[in-house]
């Protein structure tokens, strides 16, 4: 493939050659094209493409039209049909795409792997830096304004998958200190994902950390409350039990650098949707200062900073653990 080709799938879908765009015309083509580069060099059977481009209701002359389509997507890509990036292959069709460069999802997965291995290395301002600009790739959904059934689930992936690493870039940035900063990207990211329990505590963290203590246990009101209200059912028990810490001023006054912000979650387990006793005890006259066992306080903090549901119960049980069952007053 020619290295002045350029796809990007991270937003819109722009095709660039030598920097200049490429118009690519005709909804069918842009959903033809976006369903291989969401596959990039994967062989992409005729039927999932017909499925792309018609749903349920393809006509009679879909196998026809896509060869069609193919193409033309040949001869705007390479000036003709010889030494194509779209290969034929029987009954299905592949884009080659060797170049990292030459593909915007490529180039975000290289970023979040190197970023990563940045944070197990305890290098979080080279992590930082690294997720900033995996996260700066994207310029919006997923191929905006092609609907497709079909593409749907390989979108829905590639979203999660954005969300994940936003997650990962505010660990990163609260184990730096960056409290102040990153509040109002927090505070836009969990408006748009009430119920990923993760965010929810990184921003419960972030105020906290910034001197706002009171505007932390707002926020987990108010989270408890869209929990409540829309799915009736309480937030994850340990998130319960970061609002009580904090209520008490039992956190370390500035996170701890690790290596673990990453670690994989546990599997799912059933929380129970009870009130904890305590929740009722909200109040802005809470202490401020630190206090409590400096070790006992480092580790809340190093494992509340992955607050993902899945990973919650057993972060705070080896918490308990490490303090013989001390901290349970607080989460029951």
């Amino acid at each position: 493939m020619c290295a002045d080709y350029v796809f990007r799938i991270l937003g819109p879908l722009l095709v660039t050659n030598g920097g200049e765009p490429i118009e690519i015309s005709g909804i069918r083509r842009q959903k033809l094209l976006a369903a291989l580069l969401l596959q990039p060099n994967q062989m992409v059977s005729l039927d999932r493409l017909v499925d792309t481009m018609w749903d349920d209701k393809p006509p009679a002359s879909a196998h026809g039209q896509i060869r069609i389509c193919v193409s033309g997507l040949r001869r705007l890509l390479r000036g003709g049909e010889r030494d194509s990036v779209i290969e034929t292959h029987p009954s299905c069709y592949r884009i080659s795409v060797h170049d990292e460069d030459a593909l915007d999802l490529f180039t975000f997965e290289r970023l979040v792997s190197q970023g990563r291995a940045m944070v197990h290395d305890n290098q979080p301002e080279r992590a930082e830096r690294l997720l900033k600009s995996a996260l700066a790739l994207w310029r919006g959904p997923v191929v905006t304004g092609l609907d497709s059934s079909a593409l749907n689930s390989l979108v829905v992936r590639l979203h999660e998958d954005r969300l994940t690493v936003q997650e990962e870039y505010f660990d990163v940035a609260l184990k730096l200190g960056r409290h102040q900063q990153i509040i109002g990207d927090l505070t836009g990211f969990v408006a748009e994902n009430p119920f990923r329990e993760r965010a929810c505590a990184q921003l419960m963290l972030a105020l906290y950390h910034a001197g706002r203590q009171a505007d932390a246990l707002e926020t987990f009101r108010a989270i408890r409350m869209r929990f409540s209200e829309d799915l009736g059912i309480e937030p994850a028990r340990d998130l319960h039990v970061l609002h009580q810490s904090i209520l008490v001023g039992r956190l370390a006054s500035a996170p701890p650098h690790t290596s673990d912000v990453l670690a994989p979650p546990s599997p799912r387990t059933k929380r129970s949707q009870g009130r904890p006793a305590g929740v009722a005890l909200l109040s802005r006259t809470a202490p401020s200062t630190v206090g409590g066992d400096p070790l006992e306080q480092l580790r809340l903090e190093n494992d509340l900073l992955r607050v993902e549901r899945d990973g919650l119960r057993r972060i705070l049980s080896l918490w308990l653990d490490l303090n013989d069952g001390d901290a349970g007053a607080a989460a029951v």
